[in-house]
């Protein structure tokens, strides 16, 4: 009987090729939530500045050149306003005109800073 020898048969390996680093670009699908934010609030504040100035600069017209106090030409002459009445009138006015100023120049104090701020950070992120 012939005994059959088992031999082991060695593959022939090729060689090894040198891996290539392949850099993936990530893009992310859907939205950058942070990105809308921060172009939400400069929009925003932008805005903001922007109708706060325009009320300054009307306030500013209404302290220098106050609105004349309301006369009723059709008022009976009993009941005309006095001289005192209509100038305290005038100068409600022009009380009322430096309130706007103050309101309006604090409102840009506070948006403009929180503009400057969000748009910086855009910036750093982009």
């Amino acid at each position: 009987m012939a005994t059959a020898k088992k031999v082991a048969v060695k593959k022939a390996t090729a060689p090894k090729k040198a891996v290539q680093k392949v850099q993936v670009e990530t893009r992310q699908v859907g939205v950058d939530w942070r990105s809308l934010y921060l172009y939400a609030v400069c929009l925003i504040t932008l805005l903001v500045v922007l109708f706060s100035t325009v009320s300054l600069i009307n306030s500013i017209m209404n302290a220098v050149f106050p609105d004349p106090a309301y006369i009723d030409v059709y008022a009976k002459p009993e009941n005309a306003p006095s001289a005192a009445l209509l100038a305290q009138q005038e100068e409600n006015n022009q009380i009322q005109a430096i309130k706007n100023i103050f309101t309006s120049f604090t409102t840009i104090a506070i948006a403009a800073p929180l503009y400057l701020y969000h748009w910086r950070q855009t910036k750093k992120s982009a």
